[in-house]
């Protein structure tokens, strides 16, 4: 869209016969001609006139009408600035630009139509030059509002990851005659990946580890809600007698019902134990949890067998608890998936037979596990890790 044609115009330049024809000939084009030959006062003319746009003769002495341009060039209205000058000079031309002119006419002009021509592509040019100051105002202020949302978020980020890392229970703790600790490195502010382990009664110590589909707050939101199904269980163990809590297959049961009919769209990959602290016996599943639970007994690390679907895909979903001897010295050991990204072998099944040599080497701590798998250096996780480790001492 072609910009308007000015009507008025403030004319800083030295009199002369070619101002004359000059301002002739702007008034021939209908505008009106506030001319001004004294630099020191066209200043006020500038400020203070209704004008649409400004012609500045460079001729003036000691540079002064070059000056007179940087000044109005400064101006937040980004009036339309046009130098003009008897001198055909490329040098001139360059520095008028240089100086704020949105363009230049070589006096005496040829005819109007060369007037008109400077004056129409000067209008132009300043309309663009509005146009693209007024779109960088607004992507400053767009990119200001997005910082200042940005670090918002990151204030709401940081205080999730303090709830969250309330939510874990202390590590290490022993229950019984048990050791329970755990690490968990999120590769967000929040964790997709939890652990818990807790009493119940007086005969039984109950752990989990779940592993939320996908990163970051929506995932972190599924780890609270097992928390509280797991509170809750254990409640209803201790004041309506229901034995829920023990069955690692009813707990996975419940999630998959519960989390389903929230139709949030997650699935949990989980490992939930009970151990029987007078029989010393682990009953246990596992919902698709990789890689499996690791028992380390004399040196030796084998997975547990047996695995059923994961949490929260399928309603016919089915779980199946399974019960092992846990001898004394016994170290269990439980991972993420977030580990498998850590190590440098190529295919799964090196992975995880590197994964058992270093847990036939009897660490009983997630810290030495951490510190081993180089956790503790890692800047960046590629994705959430969560360890947990049970030892009967």
């Amino acid at each position: 869209m072609k910009a308007t044609f000015p009507q008025s115009i403030l004319l800083v330049q030295q009199a002369d016969a070619v101002h004359n024809e000059l301002v002739s000939s702007l008034e021939k084009l209908g505008m009106s001609v506030l001319a001004i030959a004294d630099c020191s006062t066209a200043m006020v003319g500038f400020r203070e006139e209704d004008i649409d746009i400004v012609m500045v003769d460079i001729d003036f002495p000691d540079d002064r009408g070059i000056d007179l341009l940087g000044k109005m060039a400064a101006d937040p209205r980004e009036l339309p600035l046009i130098g003009v000058s008897r001198r055909k000079s490329l040098a001139d031309v360059v520095e008028a630009v240089r100086h704020g002119a949105t363009d230049y006419l070589m006096l005496p002009p040829e005819n109007l139509d060369v007037i008109r021509h400077v004056i129409d592509r000067a209008v132009e040019r300043g309309a663009l030059k509005r146009e693209n100051l007024a779109y960088r105002t607004k992507l400053e202020n767009a990119n200001r509002d997005l910082l200042e949302s940005l670090t918002l978020l990151q204030q709401d980020q940081q205080a999730g990851k303090h709830v969250q890392q309330l939510l874990l229970p202390d590590t290490p703790k022993q229950i019984g005659g048990y050791s329970f600790c755990h690490f968990i490195l999120p590769s967000l502010y929040l964790s997709g990946d939890f652990v818990d382990y807790f009493i119940v009664g007086e005969d039984h110590a109950v752990f989990f580890v779940a592993d939320v589909s996908g990163h970051g707050a929506s995932s972190a939101f599924v780890t609270v809600f097992l928390k509280n199904l797991f509170a809750r269980k254990r409640s209803d163990f201790l004041h309506r007698g229901s034995t829920a809590i023990l069955s690692p297959a009813k707990m996975l049961a419940i999630a998959n019902r519960e989390l389903l009919e929230m139709g949030i769209g997650k699935h949990v990959t989980m490992c939930v134990g009970t151990f029987d602290l007078k029989c010393h016996q682990l009953c246990y599943s596992v919902a698709g949890h990789l890689p499996a639970p690791a028992m380390a007994v004399d040196g030796k690390a084998e997975f547990l067998p047996e695995h059923d679907m994961p949490v929260g895909l399928f309603a016919d979903a089915e779980y199946s608890d399974h019960m092992i001897t846990f001898p004394p010295g016994a170290v269990l050991t439980l991972f993420s998936d977030g580990i498998l990204e850590v190590l440098d072998s190529d295919t799964l099944e090196e992975k995880e037979l590197k994964l058992l040599d270093i847990l036939g080497e009897g660490e009983s701590m997630s810290t030495g596990l951490a510190k081993t798998f180089g956790l503790l250096e890692i800047d960046e996780a590629p994705d959430d890790i969560a360890i947990l480790v049970v030892c009967r001492l």
